[in-house]
């Protein structure tokens, strides 16, 4: 889905909101090519819980977050979890006002999970996943994973970034329902190694709903990733905190809920992956979930902490 308007939102976005800010060193690596055959990319993903939270609502503070800390944060690939279809055009606005996509009509895409029109999510707006890119988009790949009985269409949702040929850059958000996880995992699974086979650089975003140290993880992540909290591993893929020393193997939690995690902490179901084979140098990070969205200072913005990366992949192939 392409975008056909650049609407004007104002100057007032660039303001940050101070508490999705912390203090966290990311690597301050541009996204161009380190070399003829390297490219380094910041990427930033959200559940932003565009309806549990917030009810499909685009006045209460939460299009201000999501600008706020992209902004600051300055990621080239954002990832976000859970949006209404009137957040999503909200998040346009917001971006484009903010000069940060390089073509203000082609960086942006939607995929719905439930129809519009449905009173259950959004006040009949809908829900789906997005996918926001600094540079612009090529051609789209829309997957409809195997339905799980909840009501939701879960889907896996790739696009191509025109400016890194080799890249594709997915988000998609998975089930909670156990007997349908391992059917979903696979088949997003295998869109990727589809894409890495042939030479391709996909990285993927989103809230898997499965934890680092769970089986159905195993044919995911790398060999080499063996450690007390995650083991047993045979795939190609490193998650981007992987290396976080709070949890090695398995990283920080990005939830706050009592969903127990590993090493003492919470859950972690949100993970952004890239191909071993590719990686010359990663980094990720989980910020405490801002309080700043609604009249409510004590009401939370979202169930999920944002989550940022700093990738540097090889890319020739």
């Amino acid at each position: 889905m392409g975008i056909s308007r650049v609407p004007g939102f104002g100057r007032l976005l660039w303001t940050v909101v101070a508490s999705l800010v912390t203090t966290a060193a990311l690597l301050t690596a541009p996204a161009s090519a380190a070399s003829s055959a390297t490219a380094t990319y910041k990427i930033w993903h959200w559940n932003m819980a565009g309806h549990h939270s917030h009810l499909g609502s685009t006045t209460n503070g939460i299009i201000q977050a999501i600008a706020g800390s992209i902004s600051y944060r300055k990621p080239d690939l954002v990832s976000i979890n859970e949006i209404c279809r009137n957040q999503y055009g909200a998040v346009i606005d917001a971006l484009q006002g903010m000069g940060w996509p390089q073509n203000a009509t082609n960086f942006a895409r939607f995929e719905p999970m439930t129809a519009a029109g449905d009173p259950g999510y959004c006040a009949g707006h809908g829900i789906g996943i997005a996918v926001f890119s600094r540079f612009a988009l090529g051609e789209t790949l829309r997957q409809t994973l195997p339905y799980d009985g909840s009501g939701k269409q879960r889907k896996l949702l790739c696009a191509h970034v025109a400016a890194r040929p080799g890249t594709r850059f997915c988000t998609t958000h998975l089930t909670t329902v156990a007997a349908s996880k391992s059917a979903q995992l696979g088949q997003v699974h295998g869109v990727l190694e589809s894409y890495r086979s042939r030479g391709d650089v996909p990285i993927i975003a989103g809230d898997f709903n499965v934890q680092p140290d769970s089986p159905l993880l195993d044919t995911w992540y790398d060999a080499t990733v063996n450690t007390d909290a995650n083991h047993g591993n045979t795939g190609r893929y490193h998650e981007l905190d992987d290396r976080e020393a709070v949890c090695p193997g398995w990283g920080e939690q990005t939830t706050e809920s009592n969903k127990l995690g590993a090493c003492g902490q919470s859950g972690k179901v949100d993970l952004i992956f890239v191909p071993a084979e590719r990686l010359t140098r990663y980094s990720a990070d989980a910020h405490p979930i801002g309080h700043v969205c609604g009249g409510n200072r004590d009401k939370p913005c979202s169930d999920h902490r944002i989550v940022d990366a700093t990738v540097s992949v090889a890319t020739g192939k």
